[in-house]
């Protein structure tokens, strides 16, 4: 590669190093005097080649990436494309010479910029091949290259640019079209998840701020689940799933908690009791009833339950040994716990056997064995025998609707796919399902130091998980003392002192009177749109009306609590006309509705403080 040590090239190297000091170290540029080491440790499939204007072009793997004529000209008739370019962001998939960048910086100066480039010899061209000061000094420039594809995709949500539109170059892609496929596919199912997402904010948002607001006095008084930090440490944690599989482990499971720290899901701690083994936790993260239904009845005095604080109330108040939170999912919880106290964030992909693999993480488990996560439906079946929802299908079984048809509903309104299982053969599952094994998948390569196995290969298959078959477990040594002992001295800890109770209730007293300045905002806003709108107003009048709404803008914008504001407020429908009065009225008015149920449903939470 023809890397060009001179002064353009000290000047980019210059720029990117303070604006990229991580990635400048990786590339060896980090430094004034190791230009030459940098070149020589660089291979030779990259190569900037005269073209025939003063623009040089690139050669990559033996391909032209950029024209041989004018590679510049080739960019400037790309941008002028109509509809493809906007202000509101870009993603470059494919450095090049990066000729496009440079010009859409220009046109767009305060637009978000991404640029991905899997090969580190690509950006070294880049940054060789003429002056780019314009570019790398542009001030929302975000530069991600030479790591994993799966890493990239994920640097677009990380960096707050989930939606960002992308251009992709077919020249630019070919040198290493694996590596793009798999960034692709990583950013498919990204959307996915962020689709299933928001689907579930306007299902369950307001019911998780009901829940939240009911549940202040337990946010308040409950501790997290830093007590039990590194409690696995040296040993092995197996975690129950509710899948149809769960019943071949059941069997064993007495003999296996003597020898694990035993973690169950809500759905399977009714299994767990069956076979005359009470957990030594229980996690449950879902605000609906029906999560609580798995716990009504039960009682688990020497378990630990882990929980979310958007959870059905009653949750709270299950009989066990203590009640643990996890940090908050949602804008309120997180507002309230950065300004009091901070509780330990769990993953969340959906379903609540990842957040109980998190939890065994957490805790520094040796190894971790998964017994019933199926993630599909082995046998057609959908949960273990005599789960909650088995139970309540035979209860409402009736001789025309018998419980087959209710199995048989809920198995087909999924939308059903193939997989491969462990053993090579196939299994039935859905789209949400194949997102929660992609989850796995990518944290246990995350986190190798806490090797995965499955007891129930019969579900579908997750790179990265080993098999163990129960029986192998029996060559453990027995741990339950050891076990017991730990979970003693963790819950002689205190849950939360008096002084994170006041600094709770200064950060709630803060929240609440944020939310208020928000309302009066909004109805002054609603106001002034209200009068824009009116038949005969002066045009200077409209003008200040505008400039007016522009700062209640600002300030809205500015508040620390609009998060928790717009939780509700995303819930509510678009009935704007095309009139931008008419649509900042409605936004106010929107808003608030917003703040005052949040307002409510505060006060209320309080009372019960």
């Amino acid at each position: 590669m023809n890397l060009a040590l001179n002064d353009d090239f000290r000047n980019n190297r210059a720029l990117f190093a303070k604006r990229f000091p991580d990635l400048a170290s990786l590339t060896g540029l980090s430094t004034d005097d190791d230009a030459e080491r940098t070149k020589a440790l660089l291979p030779a499939s990259c190569e900037i080649v005269p073209s025939s204007s003063p623009w040089p072009t690139l050669s990559a793997a033996g391909t032209f990436v950029h024209s041989r004529i004018d590679p510049k000209r080739e960019a400037e008739r790309v941008l002028a494309a109509e509809g493809v370019f906007g202000p509101d962001g870009c993603l470059f998939c494919g450095c090049g010479l990066g000729y496009l960048p440079e010009l859409y910086a220009a046109r767009y100066p305060r637009a978000p910029i991404l640029i991905v480039e899997p090969e580190l010899s690509v950006l070294m061209a880049f940054l060789a091949s003429r002056p780019l000061e314009g570019l790398l000094s542009h001030p929302n420039l975000v530069i991600v290259a030479g790591i994993p594809a799966s890493e990239a995709a994920a640097v677009p949500e990380r960096v707050g640019l989930a939606d960002i539109a992308s251009f992709d170059s077919p020249a630019l892609v070919a040198p290493n079209k694996p590596w793009w496929n798999e960034f692709r596919e990583v950013r498919a199912r990204m959307r996915e998840k962020r689709e299933i997402n928001a689907n579930t904010l306007r299902r369950f948002g307001d019911l998780w701020l009901r829940n939240m607001c009911k549940n202040l006095p337990h946010l308040r008084e409950r501790g997290g689940i830093e007590a039990f930090e590194g409690f696995a440490a040296s040993l092995p944690v197996l975690v129950l799933a509710a899948g149809p599989s769960l019943d071949t482990v059941l069997p064993r499971l007495a003999g296996l908690a003597r020898r694990c720290v035993v973690v169950a899901v809500d759905t399977a701690v009714r299994a767990c009791l069956s076979a005359g083994v009470e957990p030594d936790f229980i996690v449950l993260v879902d605000p609906q009833y029906w999560n609580f239904r798995h716990l009504d009845s039960l009682a688990c005095p020497r378990s630990v339950l882990v929980a979310e604080s958007a959870v059905w109330p009653a949750v709270l108040r299950f009989p066990c040994a203590r009640v643990c939170l996890c940090a908050s999912l949602f804008p309120l919880g997180r507002y309230l716990e950065s300004r009091a106290f901070a509780r330990a964030e769990l993953g969340a992909g959906g379903s609540v056997s990842t957040t109980a693999w998190d939890f065994a993480r957490y805790m520094g488990a040796d190894a971790i064995y998964m017994a019933g996560l199926d993630l599909g439906y082995p046998g057609k079946r959908t949960h273990f025998s005599g789960s909650v929802f088995e139970e309540r299908t035979h209860a409402a079984s009736s001789r025309l609707e018998p419980a087959e048809t209710a199995g048989f509903r809920a198995l087909t309104a999924t939308g059903l796919r193939a997989a491969s299982d462990y053993a090579g053969g196939t299994i039935l599952t859905d789209r949400r399902l194949i997102l929660y094994a992609w989850w796995f998948e990518s944290k246990i390569a995350a986190n190798p130091a806490h090797p995965t196995f499955t007891l129930t290969p019969e579900g579908v298959r997750i790179p990265g998980f080993g098999i163990a078959r129960p029986d192998e477990l029996d060559t453990l040594p027995e741990r339950r003392g050891e076990i017991d002992a730990r979970m003693a001295r963790a819950l002689e800890r205190p849950e939360v002192s008096p002084d994170d109770a006041l600094a709770f209730d200064r950060a709630l007293a803060r929240l609440v009177s944020a939310v208020e300045d928000i309302v009066r905002l909004a109805e002054k806003g609603k106001r002034l749109s209200e009068e824009g709108m009116r038949p005969g107003l002066a045009g200077s009048r409209r003008r200040d009306i505008i400039a007016s709404l522009e700062a209640i803008d600002r300030e809205i914008l500015a508040s620390e609590a609009k998060e928790v504001a717009a939780m509700v407020f995303s819930l509510a429908p678009d009935k704007t006309d095309g009139n931008p009065l008419e649509a900042s009225r409605f936004l106010y008015e929107a808003l608030v509705e917003a703040g005052n149920r949040n307002l409510g449903l505060i006060s209320g939470g309080k009372k019960k403080n």
